[in-house]
């Protein structure tokens, strides 16, 4: 083969892999919490997460999750997108652990009517979870294959509830692959 031309399909075998893990940004609301918490959900949180300027990783405002009950879990999740069973998703942010231990940020899919479709009961979560060797900034990801009958996908930030544990998170961002 010509070197030119061995030089060439090199190339271009190393950036197919890059371009496919780039994947499709999609439209997550607000994932570097600038506004605040506009376009994520905290109906079950019982305050543990707020938009904080100690939070912040780039910009002015990250989110601080702050657990520190060892019976109950924060819950923040994303606005959910449209999503296609049978594609990949992934999720990507920036996330530390200030003190504790017992938080992950997860992939959620859901069916048309609104049932989650990936639970530890079923054995097919995909999460990230941070414990307390994360305690400086760190850039994380988790990817999931939506399954049969779902319709949407969300970000889930959900500390344990057996588990005390402060952490931040800043620049989440959501990928059909």
């Amino acid at each position: 083969m010509n070197p030119k031309l061995a030089v060439l399909a090199f190339s271009l075998s190393l950036a197919a892999p890059l371009a496919a893990q780039t994947g499709k940004a999609l439209p997550l609301a607000n994932g570097g919490f600038e506004e605040e918490l506009k376009g994520w959900s905290a109906n079950a949180d019982g305050g543990m997460s707020v938009a904080s300027a100690a939070a912040a990783r780039t910009g002015k405002l990250g989110l601080r999750v702050t657990d520190a009950k060892d019976s109950a879990g924060s819950s923040l999740g994303s606005t959910r997108l449209p999503a296609v069973a049978g594609k990949t998703y992934e999720v990507r942010f920036q996330g530390r652990v200030v003190a504790g231990a017992g938080i992950g940020v997860y992939l959620r899919f859901f069916d048309a009517k609104g049932a989650v479709l990936n639970t530890q009961e079923k054995k097919n979560q995909n999460l990230v979870a941070l414990g307390r060797t994360h305690t400086e900034w760190q850039a994380h990801s988790t990817k999931g294959t939506a399954p049969e009958g779902a319709t949407q996908v969300e970000v889930w930030i959900h500390s344990y509830n057996k588990n005390t544990v402060t952490a931040d998170f800043d620049d989440v961002a959501l990928f059909e692959l």
